[in-house]
């Protein structure tokens, strides 16, 4: 049987161009899975841990700088950062009666429909991009609060974000704060 030489490189084209889109799809998953299962083991004292854009950032509860809270009826913001640390956390809640029940577990975006209620953001200084997207919006996932008083904070999530303006470009974020502050 004599193949002609075009019709077998176009099949060899084909064979390379699937193998090559499952080699990324494989190599996404992995990363995925990689970003999703650091989070769920921490490894020291660490108040805040996030893992994204394949890379996990800390902050150590030793070297939490004073955290900037505002406690209110209905507005509770947070700000967890560390010195010469290029990440910070920020967790605004408005209107969600949270220090009455002391926990809760909220969907995002679906929450946050009409009013903003639950805000997760990041920033990250030295992500390489331009300054606006430089700040992080948890846009979809689930935050839980496992315990939150004016001292301290007990919460996981897992979703996805992306920078300020980079709305369709969203990519997996996960993490835990447990922390113990003083105001």
């Amino acid at each position: 049987m004599n193949i002609p030489t075009s019709k077998l490189k176009s099949c060899l084209l084909y064979i390379f161009i699937v193998g090559i889109s499952m080699v990324v799809v494989l190599c996404k998953d992995a990363q995925k899975q990689e970003a999703n299962t650091s989070v769920n083991n921490l490894n020291g004292n660490y108040a805040v841990e996030v893992s994204m854009e394949n890379q996990v950032f800390h902050i150590q509860q030793e070297s939490l700088l004073p955290v900037k809270t505002i406690f209110t009826k209905d507005s509770i913001l947070l700000l967890f950062r560390e010195k010469e640390n290029p990440f910070q956390l920020n967790l605004n809640l408005t209107h969600t009666d949270i220090l009455v029940a002391q926990n809760a577990k909220y969907s995002i975006p679906d929450e946050n429909a009409g009013k903003i209620k639950v805000d997760l953001n990041f920033f990250n200084s030295d992500r390489n991009t331009k300054s606006i997207n430089k700040r992080i919006i948890f846009r979809k996932g689930i935050i839980k609060i496992d315990k939150l008083t004016e001292n301290e904070l007990d919460m996981t999530f897992k979703g996805e974000g992306s920078g300020i303006t980079e709305r369709d470009n969203n990519f997996l974020i996960s993490g835990k704060i447990k922390a113990t502050f003083t105001q």
